[in-house]
This record gives structure tokens, sequence and C-alpha cells, in this order.
């Protein structure tokens, strides 16, 4: 079923449409995997089209017509080369594929907590900390608090929060530094 309110679409159109969806679904599908060789985006080729499609459906007489299957084909077609065309010029790389690429200190700090084995030693030094950074550090990563969260708790406001965080996060990186860890 189509997610189109009744409010939104007339019940007749709403028929016609899911009628076209059911009957030419598997053409408008193959027609867009034919163009960008990608379930999701063909997926997403068909859902566009769909919606150009309910903009149009009150001219659509006949949905049995050889005129109209051609017509959704065509315009499945265009919509897939449109995007197509547009990951053409806007490419896309997941930074998680790329080797040595961090995108933020806290997936670096992250990294190196999941690979300390020592419990023992990490709590050490986060006793080494100042009392205001280990405490923030400890509501960011165990309690797993988000920094609205930790400002609320410490009445504190969002931006020391992460300016207390930061310098956490470089203060035991220079602590687990100076016992030759692998950072």
């Amino acid at each position: 079923m189509l997610p189109f309110s009744k409010s939104s679409i007339e019940t007749e159109d709403r028929t016609k449409l899911e009628t076209i969806y059911m009957k030419y679904y598997k053409e408008m599908y193959y027609t867009a995997m034919s163009v960008l060789n990608n379930t999701d985006d063909a997926q997403d080729a068909v859902q566009s089209s769909i919606l150009k499609i309910a903009t149009h459906i009150k001219k659509i007489e006949e949905v049995n017509c050889s005129k109209i299957k051609h017509l959704i084909i065509t315009i499945v077609r265009n919509t897939a080369i449109d995007i197509y065309r547009y990951k053409q010029m806007h490419p896309y790389i997941q930074l998680e594929y790329v080797d040595g690429y961090s995108t933020d200190v806290e997936q670096y700090l992250d990294g190196i907590i999941i690979r300390l084995e020592d419990v023992e030693l990490f709590a050490e030094k986060l006793i080494e900390l100042k009392n205001e950074y280990a405490e923030i550090v400890i509501l960011r990563y165990y309690y797993e608090l988000d920094e609205t969260e930790i400002a609320n708790i410490l009445s504190i406001s969002y931006g020391n929060v992460r300016t207390r965080l930061s310098r956490a996060k470089i203060a035991l990186r220079k602590l687990l530094e100076g016992d030759c860890y692998n950072i």
C-alpha cells in the first residue's frame, strides 16, 4: 500500500496510483536497476517516480493502456538518470572505509578505551585527571550521556561541557602516551 493519506489524494486517484504501482512495479524497478546498478538507488528512483506520477494522476484515464506503461517507464528511466548524474557529480565515500581516517577525537578515544585490556590501568589514569575532567569522561563514556544531559546534571553550560570534555581527552591521551600505549 502506498503512503498517501486520504486527505492528500482522492480515493479514485489513490486506487489508480495503487494499481499502477502493483501492475508496473517490476518493470519500474528493472528499468531503474538497469541504469543505476544499485538496489537502494533503484528503489529510490521508483519511489520518486511514483510521487511524480501522483502529481499527474488526474490526467491518466486508463491504467492498462500501453501509452501509460511507456510514460511510466520513461519517468522512471529519467528519474534514474537524474539520480545517476547526481551521484556522479557528488561522489560519496563512507569515511569508515577510508583507512586511518578518524572523523572525531571522540572516535579516537573510543578506540583507545576499547583496546585497553587492563581496566584498572584506565581507572588509575582517570584518577590522575582533575576531578572535573574525570567526571565528564565517566558521564560521557561510562554512562553514555550526551553533552546536553551532562550539562543539565552538572548545572553548567553546554559549551563548558564540550570544553571540559575536549580538555579531558587531551589530558587522558597525554597520560596514556606516557605509558607507551599505541595511540
